[in-house]
């Protein structure tokens, strides 16, 4: 038994079967993640009849606010569409919904990810957006723009792509929501 335990072989498989459990359990908690109680969308417009009965709250008595839809950021750039998953995700009292950047008929397009979020936060720039540094950064040219957080006011945006992934990815969060 102890021979077959030292066993360059043995070892491999026992590595191999160790990271592959490491992987699974990693993407089934990416996907529960993903999979969080979406807001309901009645919730936001109660009126007196209906305060305080059925609202969703955090343990310290914060309401969840529902993210802005997809209409926040106005017209796409030409040549973009913006594509909404229909689903806002909420952790605590912060709530977001993520977009797809894509082409215009909703086709993958055909420039790498960080080039394609760039040219979104560039036509949000010329339509009056601002962007918000972080706290160690001075200046905004600290900061790369895809890597920075954009605002109306009222709206956040953010590059929620993963890196090497081929499709575009935004996040959309109230301005209340802490951006760093």
């Amino acid at each position: 038994m102890m021979a077959l335990l030292r066993s360059r072989k043995t070892m491999f498989v026992l590595v191999g079967l160790v990271v592959v459990g490491l992987v699974i359990s990693g993407a089934i908690g990416l996907f529960q993640s993903f999979n969080a109680a979406p807001v309901a969308q009645g919730q936001q417009g109660q009126g007196e009849q209906g305060q305080g009965q059925g609202q969703q709250g955090t343990p310290d008595g914060q309401q969840q606010e529902p993210p802005p839809d997809v209409d926040a950021l106005g017209s796409p750039p030409s040549g973009f569409t913006y594509v909404d998953q229909d689903e806002a995700h909420c952790n605590g009292s912060i709530c977001f919904r993520l977009i797809l950047v894509a082409g215009e008929e909703g086709e993958a397009l055909d420039m790498d990810t960080d080039e394609a979020v760039g040219t979104v936060y560039e036509h949000l720039l010329a339509n009056g957006w601002e962007q918000e540094l972080p706290p160690e950064a001075d200046s905004p040219d600290d900061v790369e723009l895809t890597e920075s957080v954009l605002t109306d006011g009222d709206t956040l945006v953010a590059d929620s792509s993963s890196p090497g992934d081929s499709v575009p990815v935004i996040m959309l969060g109230n301005a209340g929501m802490p951006a760093y």
